[in-house]
């Protein structure tokens, strides 16, 4: 009886640190690199013991694809950061202009490309 309880913890500690691992690979973009890794530890380990560099330069080819996506990721969130600056930089300017003219803010909006509009009437205030 003792020792199906403890088997059965095992089990699910065993399980929750897998789920956990999996998780943090899901962030990292790692999922592949490591379902591959644990193939050629578990499954395929007779093929990858007599193709080893093989199965290495495999595994690194995945990490390198991994890295690569990073870097595409870090570069598609400082273009999209230096876009929403920009964004933020010209609606505050258009703020600025509105109350020099004096146009209240209850009569105004932005739309989605950001310019400013007049509620009645939809056109971009000048």
């Amino acid at each position: 009886m003792t020792y199906a309880m403890f088997l059965s913890l095992g089990l699910t500690v065993l399980l929750m640190i897998l789920s956990l691992i999996f998780k943090i690979a899901g962030k990292l973009r790692l999922t592949l690199p490591l379902v591959y890794f644990l193939l050629i530890a578990t499954v395929l380990n007779p093929w990858a013991a007599t193709h080893e560099k093989l199965a290495l330069g495999i595994l690194f080819g995945l990490i390198a694809l991994s890295v690569v996506s990073w870097l595409f990721a870090l570069k598609n969130y400082l273009s999209d950061r230096s876009y929403y600056k920009a964004l933020e930089e010209d609606m505050s300017w258009q703020i600025q202009r509105a109350r020099e003219r004096g146009i209240p803010f209850d009569s105004v909006y932005f739309d989605s490309q950001g310019n400013m509009r007049y509620n009645d009437t939809g056109e971009i205030v000048e």
